[in-house]
């Protein structure tokens, strides 16, 4: 039972298995890229909160000694780092004006698939002012 050649060239066996690994690899390569775009996505919506929440920190060390009430710059600078070392990121603050302060958050998190890069890394800056009420 010879064959032909071109019996040997119509003959559809492994077809599908090649077309399944083929689809299955470029599946997986897409889900790696999801989860890579959503996990930057978290690490900067992260960073974001972290920096709001340390400069409204900040916001809590008041100084009323004086006609009006400003911030404390010392007091503020404690309460953000103290916010900041208790979410565990590093970053700067910055007492921009009698009530206003600023707080700059950079967080490094490893990446679920390093196919596209070993960590998400995110920067962000929040700043807060201190508003008083008059009765």
């Amino acid at each position: 039972m010879t064959r032909t050649l071109h019996a040997h060239l119509r003959e559809d066996r492994g077809v599908v298995s090649v077309g399944f690994a083929l689809g299955l690899a470029i599946t997986i390569v897409l889900l790696a890229f999801v989860a890579t775009v959503h996990g930057g996505n978290d690490t900067q919506a992260r960073a974001d909160a972290i920096a709001a929440e340390a400069a409204r920190a900040a916001l809590t060390a008041l100084n009323t000694r004086g006609t009006t009430v400003t911030i404390d710059p010392a007091g503020a600078q404690n309460a953000a780092r103290s916010y900041l070392a208790a979410a565990g990121a590093t970053g700067t603050v910055t007492i921009t004006g009698p009530t206003t302060v600023t707080v700059t958050v950079a967080i490094d998190r490893p990446a679920v698939f390093t196919l596209f890069g070993a960590s998400n890394h995110a920067t962000a800056t929040k700043k807060a002012t201190l508003v008083v009420a008059r009765a």
